[in-house]
């Protein structure tokens, strides 16, 4: 353990802060403890001038910035003060984590893979409603955009190894869509994510949390949201335009819905590359206009291949209805190679 460091953001504390310091004072005396300051109010300066009892390192943001960039403050500031610590216990400071727990996550972590430590915790009848629906939606998009499977995507319970925290130093966020976006960066840098149930806590019906279930849900979903609304513009400009073209060729061969996709795809994909770069994606990246349009030539012919194989199999003039349903399956697709690929600086 003393190659580890406890991290705390806190904004506007109250005296559990306090009582999680002492109990880890007591139990976890071996491990240093890091106390962030967000940008509190004056009147909670009481309970920092407390902490200092427990911890000599009490980092200061003038204005609350969000846990995301708190936790960066602390991971910025060990990796350029301390050189022997090898990890980070990222802790909420609203008593929501036993100490048990914390020791049950450090000792699952694992010194030969090095990976990220999740203090997963289960999500039955008696959670807060806004915790439950938070959790539940973002494991479901997490899992239906990256693959990635997780309990508890919300933990603030996580053992974060050094060679990961420099990674996460350039991990867009500042609040709390940071701890999901650190979780899709763990999959692009192959950091393995390790599931440590701990136990349920919530006080007060979790009244202490400063998670906003509307605009931090936003913040947290917003890359996907925003992809799915370009989408859908795109996919309705694509339609009208190819049930227009379809209907002046007056045929349905291989050849007429070849145009008739490669024609409508040109002119929704123009639209959509452009929204996609300046509004979803957010990048300038000089590569991604090939990748992008190479992207568009394979998806439209294999969506033209699909749309002739379907209309065969089920002997119907009904491609544009069938041509909904495919491009609604290659939409997922899209995504992944957009996100992971096409547009990666």
């Amino acid at each position: 353990m003393e190659n580890m460091m406890i991290v705390i953001p806190s904004l506007n504390p109250d005296n559990r802060l306090i009582q999680l310091l002492a109990k880890i004072h007591q139990e976890l005396n071996t491990i240093p403890i890091i106390v962030i300051n967000d940008g509190s109010n004056n009147e909670y300066d009481e309970f920092f001038n407390i902490a200092k009892e427990y911890t000599e390192i009490i980092l200061n943001h003038d204005t609350n910035l969000g846990k995301g960039a708190a936790l960066k403050t602390a991971m910025n500031y060990i990796l350029d003060n301390y050189p022997h610590i090898q990890y980070i216990i990222t802790v909420d400071a609203d008593g929501q984590h036993q100490v048990s727990d914390i020791k049950a996550c450090i000792e699952a972590t694992d010194r030969k893979s090095h990976g990220l430590v999740l203090g997963t915790r289960s999500f039955d009848e008696d959670i807060p409603l806004r915790s439950k629906f938070g959790n539940i939606l973002t494991r479901n998009i997490l899992k239906l955009t990256t693959g990635i499977t997780i309990d508890d995507t919300q933990t603030g319970l996580r053992v974060i190894p050094r060679s990961f925290m420099v990674n996460l130093l350039d991990v867009k966020g500042d609040r709390y869509e940071f701890e999901t976006n650190m979780l899709i960066a763990a999959k692009e840098f192959g950091v393995p994510i390790i599931m440590q149930p701990i136990e349920t806590i919530y006080i007060d019906d979790n009244s202490s949390s400063h998670f906003n279930v509307i605009s931090d849900s936003i913040k947290i979903y917003g890359v996907f949201f925003k992809y799915l609304l370009v989408s859908i513009l795109s996919f309705l400009i694509d339609i009208v335009a190819y049930a227009f073209i379809i209907q002046i060729l007056m045929n349905i061969n291989f050849g007429a819905i070849s145009v008739a996709s490669l024609s409508a795809r040109v002119v929704s994909s123009v639209f959509n590359y452009l929204m996609n770069r300046n509004h979803v994606f957010k990048t300038q990246s000089s590569k991604s206009v090939l990748r992008y349009f190479v992207l568009v030539i394979c998806q439209a012919a294999l969506s033209s291949l699909l749309v002739y194989l379907l209309t065969l199999l089920f002997k119907s003039g009904e491609t544009v209805i069938i041509k909904i349903l495919v491009d609604s399956l290659l939409f997922f697709v899209s995504f992944f190679v957009q996100k992971y690929l096409v547009f990666r600086e």
